[in-house]
């Protein structure tokens, strides 16, 4: 009698764990071709189901295990192969589930294994320069967020913190605001959007801003085995 709850509860636990019902496909090669020349990561997520279209496998373990996508180690294929998942929750499924759920349908589709380990994280400062910034205290009326115009990018009521996270965006790596600098600012970079997701940050350096290179220890997603093509759905 005391095997048998065991297992009802080993069910349930793994139930609560699972998708209702998941498609795991490789991407159209079209697809995976465009993916690649933008370097676009397309995500997509709805109430009650879950739509990852052409997405790489580092993007989806990254949401599964909550690390950003450098922190995850592994094969290459891990960001070149694409794939379009969907999946359906249970009903009384909640959104905190999902991460585990996608463990789960990682190590079933893929038979994926993974272990966690801490290592050095290479990552950048966002540091004053030889000469204090010259900023604009942001307008009591403006609001967070930003503006792309011809020849500027302009950044409403920003911090040096929400600065530090729009140039991890940019920049592939990410930074950490060691300004020292407090208060919200409009800042105005003399460059455009499309040279700023290109990874040019000059203009945001001339500023009076430095990146410098920095290392800390951090948890990390060591994939040590993986499937290329999922198992049938």
């Amino acid at each position: 009698m005391k095997t048998f709850a065991l297992l009802v509860m080993a069910a349930g636990i793994l139930t609560a764990q699972s998708f209702e019902a998941a498609s795991v496909r490789r991407s159209a090669p079209e697809a995976v071709g465009k993916a690649r020349s933008t370097g676009a990561v397309p995500r997509q997520q709805e109430p009650g189901r879950i739509n990852y279209p052409n997405v790489n496998l580092k993007a989806v373990l990254a949401l599964a295990y909550g690390v950003d996508r450098d922190q995850v180690a592994g094969p290459q294929w891990l960001d070149d192969e694409r794939y379009d998942i969907v999946a359906t929750l249970p009903a009384d499924a909640t959104q905190e589930q999902v991460p585990a759920m996608l463990q789960h349908l990682l190590s079933d589709r893929f038979r994926m294994s993974v272990h966690m380990e801490t290592r050095q994280r290479a990552r950048l400062a966002l540091v004053v320069g030889k000469n204090m910034p010259k900023l604009t205290p942001a307008k009591e009326s403006s609001r967070f967020g930003f503006e792309a115009n011809s020849d500027n990018v302009v950044f409403t009521k920003a911090t040096m913190t929400s600065l530090a996270r729009m140039l991890t965006l940019f920049v592939g790596r990410p930074v950490a605001d060691e300004t020292g600098i407090t208060g919200e600012y409009d800042i105005k970079v003399n460059t455009t959007w499309a040279e700023l997701q290109l990874g040019s940050v000059g203009a945001i350096l001339d500023l009076g801003f430095r990146l410098e290179p920095r290392s800390s220890p951090a948890k990390f997603v060591v994939v040590t085995q993986a499937d290329k093509v999922p198992t049938d759905n």
